[in-house]
């Protein structure tokens, strides 16, 4: 996920390992470029990559970024193997994600299309790998409570509201502000929901 922010900075990803380069577009995003409902703020290569780890992306995975923004996740991704798909509103960054992957040699693993991420079906998902404003998570919240048990849910920087993370991890090197991710596998704990006891 890369993306997205409104008004704080926000679903991702340039060039480490296995990450897509920087944009060198002429037509490509640039930091703050609005979105339907956020802003695109891309993740640091290096918690592309931390975030991939700790989903533990394997070639049997089927990866979903909704806001993919320029599709570095997914990239990344799909250069472990992944089948990967990116959800992205703009129709710019869609067509500049397609180009990448197919620049990266991974466009028979990385599919994006244009489309609303709370419309897109997500049923089939294995890992979501996300970067999503708070209040951006609590509405997509129902959708993930339906997803099938094991299915793994990482995000950068911001943690589902009433879930506790099964992990909580940091990336090295230069990521600031956007090094922490959080890890969720469904079902997950809840025990920050109300009316629940922790031990």
């Amino acid at each position: 996920m890369i993306r997205l922010l409104a008004g704080t900075v926000l679903v991702f990803f340039a060039g480490a390992a296995g990450a897509a380069p920087p944009s060198q577009e002429p037509d490509g995003p640039y930091v703050g470029q609005p979105g339907k409902d956020v802003i695109w703020v891309p993740t640091p290569p290096g918690l592309v990559e931390k975030m991939l780890d700790m989903a533990a992306v394997t070639p049997r995975d089927y990866v979903i970024d909704l806001g993919s923004g320029d599709g570095r996740n997914i990239i990344a991704a799909a250069k472990r193997g992944a089948r990967a798909l990116g959800v992205e509103f703009d129709a710019s960054l869609v067509q500049i994600s397609r180009r990448r992957a197919a620049a990266e040699g991974v466009a028979d693993r990385a599919r994006f299309v244009e489309g609303d991420m709370f419309e897109a079906d997500i049923s089939q998902a294995t890992v979501l790998a996300l970067f999503l404003l708070p209040d951006n998570l609590l509405q997509l919240k129902p959708k993930f409570e339906q997803l099938r048990p094991g299915t793994r849910i990482i995000t950068n920087g911001y943690q589902i509201t009433g879930w506790d993370p099964a992990q909580v991890g940091v990336a090295e090197g230069d990521c600031l502000p956007w090094c922490t991710a959080y890890l969720y596998v469904v079902p997950p704990s809840q025990a920050n929901k109300p009316g629940s006891k922790r031990p």
